[in-house]
Parts: structure tokens; C-alpha cells; sequence
């Protein structure tokens, strides 16, 4: 996992739980060969209101950008479900691994890509096509 420049310069903070299984999700999209996974927004150190967010309040919820097909979520520019450098099949994976990493805690994976929407793996929300927004519960 790589901490990426966050919108919010101190919202990188999150619970232990939240953190561990995102983690173990992390050390398992590592192995695939698909570059790292970067973290965006979580939360202030001791909760609050993030301005310009309806959530990431409590430290149950992270966001993370979408997989790349040259694996470079980390260096090259943010991308959309709908860009030419989206890797479906590398994000589908990672959010299965997010959810096996969480049985029971991981709520709800909020991303507008409309056929991992079909499988059921995340739900649509307003303006969530450049990440992948966890909450776990």
C-alpha cells in the first residue's frame, strides 16, 4: 500500500480494523502483479467533519484508486472506470479480495463502474468514477 497525495492533506487516518483489512487485502493485490495499491482519503486522527466529504468521519471509511492496465496507480494520473488505462478485470479482483479480507465488516464499495455494479461487487454513488470508496462497518 502507498499513501498518495490526499485531497484533504491530514484525513489519513483510520481505525486499527479498518486499517488491518485493508492491509491484508493490500498484501494479497500485491502479489498479483498489478503495482501497488494507493490510499486517497480516510480520515482526521480523531474523526470529524471533512470538508467537501459526506463521510469519512468515524475511520471506517477509505478510499482507493482504481487499477491501471500499466500498473501505475501510483505515479501516472487518476483515471475512471471509463478510461482507455482501466483494468476491470485488476479492480474486480482487488474489490474481491477488499470484501474477503472484511467478511462481515465490509459494508458497502461504492464505485460507478456499472458491470462490477451488475455483479454485485459495488454500488453506484455520486461522484465515484476515479475511486473506490470502502466503508467497513
Amino acid at each position: 500500500m502507498r499513501a498518495e497525495p490526499r485531497r484533504q492533506r491530514d484525513a489519513h487516518w483510520a481505525t486499527a480494523g479498518a486499517v488491518g483489512r485493508l492491509e491484508a487485502a493490500a498484501a494479497t493485490f500485491a502479489g498479483t502483479g498489478n503495482g501497488v495499491l494507493p490510499i486517497g482519503d480516510a480520515g482526521f486522527e480523531h474523526g470529524g467533519d471533512i470538508p467537501g466529504l459526506g463521510s469519512h468521519e468515524t475511520g471506517m471509511d477509505i478510499d482507493v484508486w482504481p487499477v491501471r492496465t500499466d500498473s501505475a496507480q501510483c505515479t501516472a494520473g487518476r483515471i475512471t472506470w471509463q478510461s482507455s488505462t482501466y483494468d476491470r478485470a485488476a479492480t474486480r479482483r482487488l474489490v474481491q479480495e477488499i470484501r474477503a479480507k472484511a467478511p462481515g465488516h465490509s459494508a458497502l464499495v461504492f464505485f460507478n463502474d456499472p458491470q462490477l455494479i451488475a455483479e454485485g461487487l459495488t454500488t453506484s454513488y455520486p461522484n465515484h468514477d476515479n475511486h473506490l470508496h470502502i466503508r467497513y462497518r
